[in-house]
């Protein structure tokens, strides 16, 4: 049975903290970022975590990670970082029915991590990474942070070579929305939900 959707941001990083910690009791996984320090986390901070794996132990616990994550809810999209580390990987997870503010930023070390592949993963998309940058800008204007919004913006539309518009931010940013919708269908779902998103921090 799917287990129901956290009620709190908090519930939900304290429920990924026992399901890994669960999973591979030599290792360590801890919050680092915002949630990591008290006071800093704001409504819009997403979830980040590092896991320590044991050496010898990162391959079993990659292969089975889309099973393990299950435990805190149905996996809507697992993507690895196509640019790893030596020793660490980078995974991009949202669940479903959880707000897409909640995003999972899950560092994943071990030695030799950066070579080894993550079965069960989804495939990297670009239209998919130009929709969550429209996520990451939406957080940066809504935390009045104009300069680091339009960084992220120009690297949301470079993932996909789409054209910036002229206009408010509200213009801008349907205009991507409509491309993303009719260059990738597959993507749809994630496009609506990030309008609805636009129109709570921007309004109509």
């Amino acid at each position: 049975m799917t287990p129901r959707a956290p009620a709190s941001r908090g519930e939900a990083a304290a429920l990924l903290l026992e399901v890994l910690a669960d999973a591979c009791p030599a290792g360590e996984v801890c919050l680092i970022g915002s949630l990591a320090r008290p006071g800093q986390a704001d409504a819009f901070s997403d979830i980040d975590l590092r896991w320590t794996l044991p050496p010898g132990q990162a391959v079993e616990h990659l292969r089975s990670l889309r099973s393990t994550l299950r435990r805190c809810g149905e996996v809507e999209s697992l993507r690895v970082d196509p640019e790893p580390g030596r020793d660490w990987r980078l995974v991009f997870v949202r669940f479903h029915g959880w707000p897409l503010w909640w995003r999972v930023d899950l560092e994943i070390h071990a030695p030799g991590c950066g070579s080894m592949s993550l079965p069960g993963s989804d495939s990297w998309s670009a239209h998919e990474s130009a929709c969550m940058g429209v996520v990451v800008t939406l957080k940066a204007l809504a935390r009045d942070r104009p300069e680091e919004a339009e960084t992220l913006w120009s690297r949301a539309l470079q993932r996909v070579e789409a054209r910036d518009v002229s206009g408010n931010w509200q213009v801008r940013i349907r205009a991507l929305l409509d491309h993303l919708a009719t260059s990738s269908p597959s993507t749809a779902d994630l496009v609506s939900r990030t309008r609805h998103l636009s129109m709570e921090v921007l309004g109509e």
